[in-house]
């Protein structure tokens, strides 16, 4: 068997297969058969081997293939890693030179700051040539925004050179920076003083092209030149006025040019104002006519003194305190005192003095009393000196009166003629006039009255509410005194006149009652 199949079975298959062509078709010899079989088993074989042999040079193939793959995959993974690390090394250089510019953008802003720094102080340095520059243009002043910012420049640069005293050559730059704000204070002082005198001289003009004789003074006059040129030196004022805590130059200039102002404005205004004021208390001003000419006079100075600070703060800014305002209102004030009071000082007349009192009390005093901006304080201050100047006046013509009419007052035998008097329809010559003034209608009520009680109620009619209350109960207590012991000697003289002389119907007895009873009716 072969292959478990009979001999002549698998001889035909191997003859089937074409492996012996040649092969007998019947062969009878064992060994003959045998040997074909072998020469057939070992073709076989051979095939087989041949068979097993491509097999294994295809799997020496693969396997060399493989080997290679493998190698190549090697190769691979280590050039992917010599990439990595190269990868990584990039990154590390990458990071390193980002670092890097990062501390390089850092320090080129840092020098770039310092830079600015530097040069922003060395700026303050660069400033002194630019400010001399400026002001030696001279009419920096002109252009009050330059001239703002030429002061800004100063005194930025003085401040920074201040602060940092120990900076190379700082105190030299320092006296130069110091040396151009006076230089600039100065500026600003000569051109207002310089308007200001301008001003003046075309309102001088002005009042000789419109001289009048009788002393008659337009107002305006006084002001339109200087308000028309204070609108271009306002904005100076103003600039000065702010800087006044920063340096003691600028608050010295600000109090120049005010002083400088109120002095050019007391010699403009001083004669005019003097001579309206004399033209209106003329010396043949008659007693009557005082009165009204005081309360047109302090009309007059209270417009004035209202222009004249409308004026002023139309220049300057007002602050607390403020002297030359108040030197300036106080000058102008004076004025009207030092006329008024020679008039007020010679008038003797208690009507007109009574009445100049009310008129500076009730049409100046009172009104402005309450006034919540204060505006016109040292001009009423002036006017109350005068008001109790008046009142003194006043006192003293009231105690002239009472000493001279009340107290030295002598009766004669018509003053005592009771009562026939009472039935007299004429007043008695005194009543007429009481210290210079006709007597009122209140005075007529009197008629009959005893010379001294009529002349007490009359007086105290007069001072009543004009002066002050003390000082009316103590000149109303004295001629009260004075006219109850006039009106007890009165009686007493009444009690101890000559006696009637009897006659027909008339016995002594009788006569005597009706001389007792006049002496205790009067």
């Amino acid at each position: 068997l072969v292959g478990g199949r009979r001999p002549s079975a698998a001889l035909a298959a191997s003859s089937g297969d074409g492996a012996a062509p040649h092969a007998p078709a019947d062969v009878a010899d064992p060994e003959a058969f045998f040997e074909h079989w072998r020469r057939v088993k070992s073709r076989q074989r051979l095939r087989e081997f041949e068979g097993r042999r491509s097999q294994w040079d295809w799997i020496d193939r693969v396997q060399e293939m493989c080997s290679t793959t493998c190698q190549e995959l090697d190769s691979l993974l280590q050039q992917l890693s010599l990439l990595d690390e190269e990868r990584r090394e990039v990154v590390r250089k990458t990071t390193a030179l980002h670092e890097e510019c990062e501390q390089m953008v850092h320090d080129q802003e840092a020098l770039s700051k310092s830079a600015e720094e530097l040069a922003e102080r060395l700026d303050y340095y660069d400033r002194v040539a630019d400010v001399a520059r400026m002001l030696d243009q001279g009419n920096a002043v002109a252009s009050h925004t330059e001239f703002s910012q030429v002061l800004d420049q100063l005194d930025g640069s003085i401040a920074f050179l201040e602060a940092h005293h120990d900076f190379c050559q700082a105190q030299a730059y320092l006296h130069q920076f110091e040396h151009l704000r006076n230089r600039a204070c100065i500026s600003v002082r000569t051109a207002v003083q310089r308007s200001l005198e301008k001003s003046m001289a075309q309102v001088e003009q002005q009042l000789r092209e419109r001289g009048s004789s009788d002393g008659a003074v337009d107002t305006q006059v006084f002001y339109t030149r200087f308000r028309a040129a204070a609108l271009n030196h306002r904005p100076l004022m103003t600039l000065l006025h702010k800087r006044i805590d920063v340096h003691e130059s600028y608050a010295a200039t600000l109090e120049e040019l005010e002083v400088f102002y109120v002095h050019l404005r007391v010699r403009l205004i001083s004669a005019p104002v003097t001579a309206h004021l004399q033209s209106l208390l003329r010396r043949d001003l008659q007693m009557s006519e005082l009165a009204p000419a005081t309360r047109q006079a302090s009309s007059y100075i209270l417009d004035m003194s209202h222009f004249e600070r409308q004026c002023f703060e139309s220049y300057f800014e007002l602050r607390q305190p403020q002297e030359a305002l108040k030197t300036l209102l106080e000058t102008v004030a004076d004025i009207f005192y030092q006329a008024l009071r020679p008039v007020v000082i010679a008038c003797g007349d208690l009507s007109s003095l009574r009445e100049i009192a009310d008129c500076l009390q009730m049409d100046v005093l009172e009104p402005h009393q309450h006034s919540a901006k204060g505006d016109l304080v040292p001009v009423l201050a002036i006017v109350y000196r005068l008001h109790k100047d008046v009142q003194e006046r006043l006192i003293f013509c009231v105690e002239y009166y009472i000493r001279q009419e009340i107290r030295g007052f002598q009766a004669e035998a018509s003053d005592l003629d009771y009562p026939a008097i009472l039935f007299d329809a004429e007043p008695a010559p005194e009543a007429a006039e009481v210290g210079g003034t006709p007597a009122s209608s209140s005075e007529s009520l009197g008629r009959g009255w005893f010379p001294t009680m009529r002349r007490t109620l009359v007086i105290l009619e007069r001072i009543y509410r004009v002066l002050e209350m003390t000082t009316f109960q103590g000149l109303a207590q004295e001629a009260v005194d004075l006219c109850i012991a006039s009106l007890k000697a009165a009686a007493v003289d009444l009690a101890r006149r000559a006696p009637l002389v009897a006659g027909p119907g008339r016995s002594e007895a009788l006569v005597a009652l009706a001389r007792d009873a006049d002496a205790q009716l009067f």
